[in-house]
């Protein structure tokens, strides 16, 4: 307390002085508290020591994006149906705002959460000085697990306009907005940076599976750093790092043009049913949204720089190939299956065929640097897709009547069926799985498949078309390592190589059927090349090829 004497810039100093006592003093104590059986049981000891530390936290919870999610929704992001993607949902800024006309991405797709009568989102703008915290266990034993980082959405001013590079990539680009305008918000969702993955996590049990473990999202090594001691002084952990690139990011909550972020967690085929049905019946884990005050940044020298060049290598040197075949052999294969296939279903010339081709060579920078829309690529993967669409949009474009056949539609009749001819990439040890899987669009939602009469399973694992090539091509040394997958609305008892009945209607509201008016787009996946903790390299892996056979119902002349 000051004096009476005593004049206000003294009293002034002398209440400095006494508040960095009391803060010190706190922080002093409640570092010595901590081991203390008891000790703040309303809230974790880390959570007080940043408190001390002038940190804000809050808390928010977990949620999966599902097949339930997908048919409620406008998009579904051409997820892999067999497993849900986990989702960090957050409170926004306790100094946010809607100006600019701000309204997050959460609300254009249906995907907020209200919590206690506030609203939480799985995409969120970050001001400086801000990190997010997750809590948990590690998923139960699987093939694969991983959290990735996304830059979700971000804002373009008047003038901007993207710049793809060919046909396929104007399929997803980015509006161009006009010189004068506001501009407007573009949904990029690019992966920034490596994924945390069951290969790379740190945990202190002999299996990265059902651990404890605790991941600090950050933007900068300076709030990092003081989070990841207080996590390590309260007894949780070990701590895993999920770095965005800060250097590069538009940061803030007040003015409507920054960026939006997203983590996506994926796990892909659980050894044990009754494991995964208890992770995604739980809530495995605990997040926290942490800031500084805004008028507290971190020291610009701080934040991560761009990750573009500086990620795991996907490459090995070695080009696709088996134990027993090698990569020309597998090529040769390929051919020589494509074009039995062709021969077997084809009348005439009425059959378009499509190569396979990466949404990315290596990283969501390169979505990031043409406007394009990423579509929530992972760099422990290869997303290979392929669709009709093309040659239909060229269709459109010159208004020369087309062979059905350049269409992305499905109908039933029986002339008409899509054919998936490729390598087994689980096979030739190129990754640890792969699958081919058929959506709609533009929704992207994964079609309900029967590849037995009764059984139903939205997408065809490596295990579900191995052998599938030696109905064609028997006595080929890469036979073993090729498939051949047919998809039509109707399948004959005497097909000759394995078709999958895909249905254009369900009864079922959580289910998706494509219409016989809906274009189709097929996706491979391959998820980690193995010696790399990281996705096969494009130039090294053979992607696949996609034919449609559709006769001609007319007399037209056709191209």
């Amino acid at each position: 307390r000051a004096k009476s004497s005593q004049n206000p810039s003294e009293a002034v100093v002398d209440l400095q002085r006494c508040l960095f006592i009391m803060m010190h003093g706190g922080l002093i104590l409640a570092s010595l508290l901590v081991g203390f059986p008891g000790f703040l049981a309303e809230e974790h000891s880390w959570i007080q020591l940043l408190k001390v530390d002038g940190y804000h936290t809050r808390e928010g919870t977990w949620g999966y994006f599902d097949t339930s999610t997908c048919a409620h929704a406008d998009t579904c992001y051409a997820i892999n149906p067999i497993t849900p993607y986990g989702l960090i949902y957050l409170p926004a800024h306790a100094n946010e705002t809607n100006a600019g006309n701000y309204s997050n991405s959460c609300h254009v797709h249906g995907l907020c959460k209200e919590v206690n009568g506030e609203m939480f989102s799985p995409s969120w703008r970050i001001a400086p000085g801000e990190a997010i915290v997750l809590v948990g266990r590690t998923p139960p034993e699987s093939t694969y697990w991983s959290f990735a980082p996304s830059l979700y959405t971000r804002h373009h001013e008047g003038g901007w306009k993207p710049q793809p590079s060919n046909l396929a990539q104007k399929i997803s680009v980015c509006p161009t907005y006009p010189k004068g305008s506001a501009g407007g918000r573009c949904e990029i969702f690019s992966a920034v940076n490596d994924p945390l993955n069951f290969q790379t996590v740190k945990v202190d049990s002999p299996t990265p599976f059902n651990a404890s473990f605790a991941m600090v999202l950050s933007w900068d090594s300076e709030v990092e750093t003081v989070i990841t001691k207080r996590l390590t002084e309260g007894g949780t952990g070990p701590v895993n790092h999920l770095r965005y690139p800060g250097a590069i990011s538009r940061f803030g909550v007040t003015k409507g043009d920054e960026d939006e972020f997203i983590t996506v967690m994926r796990v892909e085929n659980f050894a044990r049913k009754a494991d995964a049905d208890a992770f995604y019946g739980s809530n495995p884990y605990k997040v926290y949204r942490i800031s500084r005050p805004l008028g507290n940044p971190p020291a610009a020298d701080s934040l991560h720089a761009s990750f573009e060049g500086r990620m795991r290598t996907r490459w090995t040197g070695h080009s696709e190939s088996a134990a027993n075949a090698t990569n020309a052999e597998l090529r040769d294969g390929l051919k020589q299956l494509t074009d039995l296939v062709v021969k077997e279903h084809r009348y005439l010339f009425d059959y378009t065929k499509q190569e396979f081709q990466s949404f990315v060579n290596d990283s969501g920078y390169e979505c990031l640097a043409r406007g394009l829309k990423c579509q929530g690529d992972c760099r422990d993967t290869i997303y290979a897709k392929a669709t009709m669409l093309i040659e239909e949009t060229l269709c459109n474009m010159t208004h020369v009547p087309c062979k059905p056949s350049r269409h992305a539609e499905l109908t039933n009749k029986d002339s008409d069926a899509f054919m998936v001819v490729g390598v087994n990439h689980k096979m030739t040890q190129q990754s640890l799985y792969s699958s081919i899987t058929a959506y709609n669009y533009p929704k992207l939602a994964a079609a309900i498949l029967e590849p037995t009469e009764g059984h139903q399973q939205y997408t065809m694992m490596d295990n579900d078309y191995k052998g599938s090539a030696s109905r064609l091509l028997p006595n080929h040394p890469a036979t073993p390592y090729l498939y051949a997958v047919k998809f039509a609305r109707k399948c004959s008892s005497k097909e000759k190589m394995l078709c999958v009945t895909v249905p254009a209607h369900t009864t079922n509201p959580n289910v998706t059927a494509v219409s016989e008016e809906q274009p189709f787009v097929f996706i491979e996946r391959m998820y980690i090349h193995p010696g790399t903790k990281s996705g096969p390299a494009v130039a090294e892996t053979i992607l696949p090829v996609l034919l449609h056979f559709k006769k001609r119902f007319d007399s037209e002349v056709m191209v």
